[in-house]
């Protein structure tokens, strides 16, 4: 593995700070303690807080969605199954990706209407996954109303989107404040479930 620059010990230091502890809370001081550079470098590589706050945002956001985008769903040719198991996937990888919380969503609970650049960026974040889960969940949907002529699915892929991402933060929060991680997972499975009988397919 490649050493890692300066640059990135305090990307790194800073998602994990503010994961756990808010934007807010996190100092500049704490986070190059945390990441073991001087000052210094801080400011050499971010003008403020706040730049590298963006940063890290965009970068959280990009390893995530590399966390999952390899996951062996893809092999599947079937829309149906390769949608289901695509939450499979996110309900195995829950705790290596979730277990210390979502910076996207601490950041987003932090500043939902007082920090526009903050609030707009996370936005964006979310808005890129939700197309990413649409690419996914349009084609069962397809599949699924070819299976049954007239079918009308109750819900579209841009809601299922919606929702899936409100499981997956709703959860995080919810595993957290009561120390119990298997609840993430509860409520990935629960919405895979759903999914599952919204498609014709059995519950687990």
């Amino acid at each position: 593995m490649a050493k890692m620059t300066a640059r990135e010990k305090v990307i790194s230091a800073a998602q994990e700070l503010m994961t756990g502890r808010g934007y807010s809370a996190t100092s500049v001081d704490t986070i190059v303690q945390k990441a073991g550079v001087a000052k210094g470098s801080f400011y050499h590589a971010f003008r403020s807080k706040e730049e590298l706050a963006l940063v890290a945002l965009e970068d959280y956001a990009i390893k995530a969605w590399k966390a999952v985008a390899t996951g062996p769903y893809r092999d599947l040719e079937d829309p149906i199954e390769r949608a289901l198991a695509f939450v499979d996937f996110l309900e195995a990888s829950s705790e290596s990706l979730w277990a210390q919380g979502s910076l996207l969503g601490s950041v987003a609970v932090e500043f939902a209407d007082s920090h526009p650049d903050l609030n707009e960026r996370v936005s964006g974040l979310f808005a890129r996954f939700e197309e990413k889960f649409v690419l996914l969940f349009e084609p069962a949907l397809q599949a699924r109303t070819a299976e049954l002529q007239g079918w009308v699915s109750s819900a579209t892929a841009q809601e299922l989107s919606v929702h899936l991402l409100a499981v997956i933060e709703g959860s995080i929060i919810t595993a957290r404040s009561h120390f119990e991680p298997t609840h993430l997972q509860s409520g990935i499975r629960q919405f895979r479930n759903y999914l599952a009988l919204l498609l014709g397919r059995q519950a687990r």
